[in-house]
């Protein structure tokens, strides 16, 4: 039998294609499947419990070079890059694998980077209620690299600084970009 996915991405391919492709192929037999599941796999976040734990630590916190894969909204293209997140407790602090998870997950979206960005401070804001909360991500996208411009290796970085972090004379700020290596955010 054949699935309602197999289906649109058959639809997909016939309309961009036409039958320039024999579907009855070995190659191309699972094709219009594989790419309604890829879309799907990109685009779907998995459900992840945000552990917290209470603490008296007041002091910043950094994880950086979260990897993320997330699908650009204009182009439906991936786009590829890493993750700074740095934040100064309030009270509680966050099983680290779990800053991890809210940007992967986070990511798996059909949007743009600097909404991306917006949406990761406000889920770890919200979840962390921090005294700040800096989040810079830098990507390369595939509709600048692959299409268009075609200008493999430009890094977009977009950036959130919250709390501590967005007042330009206090030292959070200053502290957490040259830990990240990202001083010109």
């Amino acid at each position: 039998m054949i699935s309602d996915d197999f289906k649109v991405g058959k639809a997909f391919m016939e309309t961009v294609w036409g039958n320039k492709y024999d579907l009855e192929n070995e190659h191309f037999k699972r094709t219009p499947q594989r790419f309604v599941d890829m879309l799907r796999e990109l685009t779907t976040p998995r459900p992840f419990e945000f552990t917290t734990f209470a603490s008296n630590h007041d002091e910043m916190v950094i994880i950086k070079d979260i990897d993320f894969v997330s699908v650009c909204a204009h182009h439906i293209v991936p786009f590829i890059g890493t993750c700074h997140v740095g934040y100064v407790p309030r009270g509680k602090l966050v099983g680290l694998s779990k800053i991890a998870r809210a940007v992967k997950e986070g990511a798996k979206d059909l949007t743009v980077q600097e909404d991306l960005t917006g949406k990761i401070a406000d889920f770890l804001d919200k979840s962390l209620e921090p005294l700040g909360l800096a989040v810079v991500m830098e990507a390369e996208h595939m509709c600048m690299t692959i299409r268009g411009v075609q200008s493999p290796g430009t890094k977009t970085i977009t950036s959130v600084m919250q709390g501590v972090f967005a007042d330009h004379n206090r030292m959070a700020r200053s502290a957490f970009l040259q830990l990240t290596g990202k001083n010109h955010a």
